[in-house]
């Protein structure tokens, strides 16, 4: 049974949707990270605590530097903040471009993570590329076909 491989065209196609794709999530991975960390701190009040199976989500209250009042609902990721209950106050961090709406814990890490997988997909594309638009080498001339 022989196998047929995909043609060239269907993995350059692929490989260039995939290049771009990479980058741009790499872009927007980073911008994020970057708009967060020039973020600021606030202190929030704890809303309500809902339990959705394994994951917790807070609904905290919190005035950001503009004055302005906000009220966003957000995942625990940190250990330490599982066990808060309504009134408790913690610390989130608010992003730079729109606090009320993209809040996380000061503690929290995992905005890396995705910069990660994106990088790790930049360099899987990248390589895939590179294999489908290099030009094939030249068979080598027929005296040369059974030797090591």
């Amino acid at each position: 049974m022989q196998r047929r491989r995909p043609s060239r065209t269907l993995l350059r196609v692929f490989s260039a949707f995939g290049l771009a794709f990479a980058l741009v999530l790499t872009a927007l991975a980073t911008w994020s990270v970057v708009d967060e960390r020039q973020g600021s701190e606030a202190v929030a009040e704890v809303l309500d605590v809902e339990q959705r199976g394994a994951r917790t989500y807070l609904t905290v209250q919190f005035i950001t530097n503009q004055g302005e009042m906000c009220e966003s609902l957000m995942r625990v990721t940190v250990d330490a903040n599982r066990a808060v209950s309504t009134g408790d106050r913690i610390r989130v961090r608010l992003a730079k471009s729109d606090p009320c709406l993209r809040v996380r814990e000061s503690d929290d890490q995992s905005g890396w993570l995705i910069i990660l997988v994106a990088a790790a997909l930049l360099v899987t594309f990248a390589i895939v590329a590179y294999v489908a638009w290099r030009r094939p080498r030249t068979p080598l001339p027929l005296r040369y076909a059974g030797m090591p």
